[in-house]
Protein backbone atom coordinates (compact mmCIF):
# COMPACT_ATOMS: atom_id res chain seq x y z
CA UNK A 1 0.00 0.00 0.00
CA UNK A 2 2.85 2.40 0.90
CA UNK A 3 4.56 1.65 -2.42
CA UNK A 4 1.36 2.37 -4.31
CA UNK A 5 0.94 5.70 -2.50
CA UNK A 6 4.53 6.67 -3.28
CA UNK A 7 4.05 5.83 -6.94
CA UNK A 8 0.91 7.95 -7.08
CA UNK A 9 2.69 10.86 -5.40
CA UNK A 10 5.60 10.69 -7.86
CA UNK A 11 3.15 10.53 -10.80
CA UNK A 12 1.28 13.60 -9.56
CA UNK A 13 4.52 15.54 -9.12
CA UNK A 14 5.70 14.49 -12.58
CA UNK A 15 2.43 15.50 -14.22
CA UNK A 16 2.47 18.82 -12.37
CA UNK A 17 5.97 19.57 -13.63
CA UNK A 18 5.06 18.46 -17.14
CA UNK A 19 2.10 20.85 -17.18
CA UNK A 20 4.46 23.79 -16.68
CA UNK A 21 6.17 25.10 -19.81
CA UNK A 22 8.53 27.87 -18.65
CA UNK A 23 9.93 30.16 -21.34
CA UNK A 24 12.31 32.99 -20.44
CA UNK A 25 10.89 35.02 -17.55
CA UNK A 26 7.42 33.49 -18.02
CA UNK A 27 6.30 30.51 -15.95
CA UNK A 28 4.10 28.84 -18.54
CA UNK A 29 2.67 29.04 -22.05
CA UNK A 30 -0.32 27.35 -23.65
CA UNK A 31 -3.13 27.66 -26.16
CA UNK A 32 -6.24 29.35 -24.81
CA UNK A 33 -9.56 28.13 -26.18
CA UNK A 34 -10.24 25.23 -28.61
CA UNK A 35 -7.63 26.16 -31.23
CA UNK A 36 -7.21 23.90 -34.26
CA UNK A 37 -3.46 24.41 -34.61
CA UNK A 38 -1.16 24.15 -31.61
CA UNK A 39 0.97 27.19 -30.80
CA UNK A 40 4.43 27.51 -29.28
CA UNK A 41 6.73 29.90 -27.43
CA UNK A 42 10.53 30.10 -27.63
CA UNK A 43 13.03 32.34 -25.85
CA UNK A 44 16.44 33.14 -27.39
CA UNK A 45 18.70 34.12 -24.50
CA UNK A 46 21.41 35.53 -26.80
CA UNK A 47 19.06 38.07 -28.41
CA UNK A 48 16.66 38.22 -25.43
CA UNK A 49 13.84 37.76 -27.89
CA UNK A 50 10.60 35.76 -27.59
CA UNK A 51 8.97 34.10 -30.58
CA UNK A 52 5.33 33.05 -30.27
CA UNK A 53 3.36 31.12 -32.85
CA UNK A 54 -0.36 30.55 -32.64
CA UNK A 55 -3.71 30.40 -34.36
CA UNK A 56 -7.14 31.10 -32.89
CA UNK A 57 -10.47 32.20 -34.33
CA UNK A 58 -10.59 35.57 -32.56
CA UNK A 59 -10.19 37.56 -29.34
CA UNK A 60 -13.47 39.42 -29.21
CA UNK A 61 -17.02 39.38 -27.85
CA UNK A 62 -17.28 36.77 -25.06
CA UNK A 63 -14.46 34.37 -25.97
CA UNK A 64 -10.80 34.29 -26.94
CA UNK A 65 -8.58 31.87 -28.84
CA UNK A 66 -4.82 32.53 -28.92
CA UNK A 67 -1.41 31.43 -27.67
CA UNK A 68 -0.28 32.88 -24.33
CA UNK A 69 3.01 33.02 -22.39
CA UNK A 70 2.41 34.22 -18.84
CA UNK A 71 3.69 34.87 -15.35
CA UNK A 72 1.56 35.09 -12.19
CA UNK A 73 1.80 38.57 -10.70
CA UNK A 74 0.21 39.98 -7.56
CA UNK A 75 -0.64 43.64 -7.12
CA UNK A 76 0.78 46.47 -9.19
CA UNK A 77 3.06 45.81 -12.15
CA UNK A 78 4.50 47.24 -15.36
CA UNK A 79 5.15 45.14 -18.46
CA UNK A 80 6.73 46.50 -21.63
CA UNK A 81 7.68 44.93 -24.97
CA UNK A 82 8.31 45.58 -28.66
CA UNK A 83 6.13 43.20 -30.74
CA UNK A 84 6.63 42.48 -34.43
CA UNK A 85 4.12 40.48 -36.47
CA UNK A 86 5.97 38.27 -38.93
CA UNK A 87 4.82 38.18 -42.55
CA UNK A 88 2.69 40.68 -44.43
CA UNK A 89 -0.18 38.30 -45.20
CA UNK A 90 -3.01 36.89 -43.17
CA UNK A 91 -6.13 38.38 -41.65
CA UNK A 92 -5.93 42.14 -41.09
CA UNK A 93 -7.14 41.53 -37.53
CA UNK A 94 -4.31 39.17 -36.58
CA UNK A 95 -2.61 40.68 -33.56
CA UNK A 96 0.05 40.40 -30.90
CA UNK A 97 0.84 42.22 -27.69
CA UNK A 98 0.51 42.27 -23.91
CA UNK A 99 -2.34 40.69 -21.95
CA UNK A 100 -3.35 40.29 -18.30
CA UNK A 101 -6.08 37.76 -17.48
CA UNK A 102 -7.93 36.51 -14.44
CA UNK A 103 -7.57 32.92 -15.73
CA UNK A 104 -7.02 30.65 -18.71
CA UNK A 105 -10.68 30.08 -19.51
CA UNK A 106 -11.60 31.30 -22.98
CA UNK A 107 -14.07 33.85 -21.56
CA UNK A 108 -11.94 35.06 -18.62
CA UNK A 109 -11.94 38.74 -17.71
CA UNK A 110 -8.87 40.42 -19.19
CA UNK A 111 -7.14 43.54 -20.43
CA UNK A 112 -4.82 43.58 -23.43
CA UNK A 113 -2.74 46.08 -25.36
CA UNK A 114 -2.38 44.99 -28.95
CA UNK A 115 -1.09 45.83 -32.42
CA UNK A 116 -2.94 44.45 -35.47
CA UNK A 117 -1.62 43.63 -38.95
CA UNK A 118 -3.35 46.71 -40.39
CA UNK A 119 -1.59 48.90 -37.80
CA UNK A 120 -4.53 49.35 -35.44
CA UNK A 121 -3.18 49.78 -31.91
CA UNK A 122 -5.85 49.28 -29.25
CA UNK A 123 -6.57 48.63 -25.60
CA UNK A 124 -9.18 45.88 -25.36
CA UNK A 125 -10.76 44.65 -22.14
CA UNK A 126 -13.41 42.36 -20.67
CA UNK A 127 -14.34 43.59 -17.19
CA UNK A 128 -16.10 40.40 -16.09
CA UNK A 129 -15.95 36.72 -17.01
CA UNK A 130 -18.23 36.09 -19.97
CA UNK A 131 -18.82 39.77 -20.74
CA UNK A 132 -18.37 41.31 -24.18
CA UNK A 133 -14.99 42.80 -25.05
CA UNK A 134 -14.72 46.59 -25.07
CA UNK A 135 -12.14 48.63 -26.96
CA UNK A 136 -10.29 51.95 -26.88
CA UNK A 137 -8.65 52.68 -30.23
CA UNK A 138 -5.34 54.46 -29.80
CA UNK A 139 -4.58 57.41 -32.12
CA UNK A 140 -1.31 55.87 -33.31
CA UNK A 141 -0.90 53.26 -36.01
CA UNK A 142 1.60 50.40 -35.72
CA UNK A 143 3.11 51.37 -32.38
CA UNK A 144 6.60 49.95 -31.84
CA UNK A 145 6.60 49.93 -28.02
CA UNK A 146 3.76 48.77 -25.79
CA UNK A 147 3.59 49.33 -22.03
CA UNK A 148 0.83 48.30 -19.64
CA UNK A 149 0.82 49.33 -15.99
CA UNK A 150 -1.53 48.19 -13.25
CA UNK A 151 -1.97 50.63 -10.37
CA UNK A 152 -4.72 49.47 -8.05
CA UNK A 153 -7.99 49.47 -10.02
CA UNK A 154 -6.51 51.55 -12.85
CA UNK A 155 -4.60 50.48 -15.96
CA UNK A 156 -2.21 52.92 -17.64
CA UNK A 157 -1.70 52.31 -21.35
CA UNK A 158 1.39 53.77 -23.04
CA UNK A 159 2.52 53.31 -26.66
CA UNK A 160 5.21 54.90 -28.80
CA UNK A 161 7.08 54.83 -32.06
CA UNK A 162 10.80 54.30 -31.58
CA UNK A 163 12.46 57.63 -30.78
CA UNK A 164 9.12 59.40 -30.23
CA UNK A 165 7.24 60.42 -27.04
CA UNK A 166 4.77 58.02 -25.45
CA UNK A 167 1.02 58.47 -25.85
CA UNK A 168 -0.70 57.44 -22.62
CA UNK A 169 -4.18 57.06 -21.17
CA UNK A 170 -5.60 55.85 -17.85
CA UNK A 171 -8.45 53.33 -17.85
CA UNK A 172 -9.93 53.33 -14.30
CA UNK A 173 -12.32 51.15 -12.32
CA UNK A 174 -11.42 47.66 -13.50
CA UNK A 175 -11.98 45.43 -10.48
CA UNK A 176 -9.75 42.37 -10.91
CA UNK A 177 -8.32 39.97 -8.30
CA UNK A 178 -4.93 40.74 -6.80
CA UNK A 179 -3.28 37.91 -8.77
CA UNK A 180 -3.37 37.92 -12.57
CA UNK A 181 -1.73 35.98 -15.39
CA UNK A 182 0.40 38.54 -17.24
CA UNK A 183 2.37 38.09 -20.43
CA UNK A 184 2.56 38.01 -24.21
CA UNK A 185 0.13 36.68 -26.81
CA UNK A 186 -0.51 36.10 -30.51
CA UNK A 187 -3.81 35.46 -32.30
CA UNK A 188 -4.07 34.69 -36.03
CA UNK A 189 -7.79 35.60 -36.22
CA UNK A 190 -8.11 32.64 -38.59
CA UNK A 191 -8.49 29.20 -36.98
CA UNK A 192 -6.87 27.44 -39.95
CA UNK A 193 -3.73 29.59 -40.05
CA UNK A 194 -0.70 29.73 -37.76
CA UNK A 195 0.93 33.14 -37.37
CA UNK A 196 4.15 34.23 -35.67
CA UNK A 197 5.34 37.27 -33.75
CA UNK A 198 8.58 38.24 -32.05
CA UNK A 199 8.86 40.30 -28.87
CA UNK A 200 12.03 42.28 -28.08
CA UNK A 201 13.09 44.18 -24.94
CA UNK A 202 10.42 42.53 -22.82
CA UNK A 203 10.55 43.63 -19.19
CA UNK A 204 8.33 43.01 -16.18
CA UNK A 205 8.50 45.18 -13.05
CA UNK A 206 6.67 44.70 -9.77
CA UNK A 207 6.54 46.73 -6.57
CA UNK A 208 9.24 46.01 -4.00
CA UNK A 209 7.90 44.16 -0.94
Amino acid sequence: MKKLCLVLVFMLVFLGLKAQNPVGLFENHADIGPVINKGSAIYDASSRKYTLTGSGNSMWFKRDEFHFAWKKLKGDFIITTQPTLMGSGGDVHKKAGIIARTGVDTSSAMVCLTVHLDGLTAFQFRKKNGANTEEIKIPMLAADILQLERRGRSYFVSVAKLGQPFWSVEVPDIDFPEELLVGLFICSHNPKVIEQATFSNTRVFTALK
